[in-house]
């Protein structure tokens, strides 16, 4: 049998990935399912975190759609409906069932705050042996960051601008406050959203009189931290 963490180079992952590393030895497997619109730091944290653990990880990428999201959109001619956002099946969640094997024990890093979404995980997945080491020992996603930097490891760049989760650039689960943050930040990301929701005729975010297209979204509308994302998982969830 196999233990594999899931290492998304987020600080919950990579504590998870730590512990369960701890406890299973050399039956211990890390593996990471590579999006190409997240931030490039990403590897350098990957990289860092092999050298100071000791943990190495494995990449694997749906070669399908070139690990990209925007190849997803236009293949399935959407972006996101009621339920989630296809990247999130494609890319994540189909690869992790193609690379598991029905032995393996599987480690997620749902925090102690997120109990809930560790029992939709069960609920969905009863074919998982499923591990949450977080949960297991009380340990919320503000102690995953405070470990990580204390390691010595630097944190991702998207945590250092202020971003709560180190999704793509940007999340398609984000609201209004969060897409005028992007376009901020990342203008080239924001103006290559705009484009696909035009080629595919979806706009992320409304309001009571209907779509709001990125391009037509007004700077100040939407409050950042409220209309920010969830951590972009083995499940997507809309935010109610």
């Amino acid at each position: 049998m196999r233990a594999i963490s899931w290492f998304s180079c987020g600080a919950a992952s990579a504590v998870t990935t730590v512990l369960h590393a701890i406890r299973w030895g050399d039956k211990h497997e890390a593996v990471y399912c590579r999006v190409e619109e997240e931030h490039e730091d990403n590897l350098r944290f990957l990289n860092e975190f092999t050298k100071v653990f000791g943990i190495p990880v494995k990449i694997i990428r749906n070669e399908k759609y070139k690990g990209s999201i925007y190849e997803v959109f236009r293949s399935r001619g959407f972006i996101k409906n009621q339920y989630g956002a296809p990247c999130t099946m494609v890319l994540k969640k189909n690869m992790r069932k193609e690379y598991q094997q029905i032995e393996d024990v599987q480690a997620f890093g749902y925090t102690s705050e997120e109990q809930d979404r560790a029992d939709r995980f069960i609920d969905a997945n009863n074919e998982v042996t499923e591990s949450f080491p977080l949960l297991d020992n009380n340990i919320s996603k503000q102690e995953c960051l405070k470990l990580i930097s204390n390691s010595g490891i630097e944190l991702p760049v998207m945590y250092k601008l202020g971003y709560q989760n180190n999704n793509c650039i940007g999340c398609v689960k984000g609201g209004m406050g969060y897409w005028n943050k992007i376009r901020k930040d990342f203008p080239l990301q924001f103006k290559r959203m705009s484009e696909i929701e035009r080629e595919v005729g979806f706009a992320i975010n409304k309001d009571k009189s209907g779509q709001i297209f990125l391009d037509n979204l007004e700077p100040h509308r939407g409050r950042f931290v409220e209309d920010s994302p969830g951590d972009c998982g083995f499940t997507c969830e809309m935010k109610k």
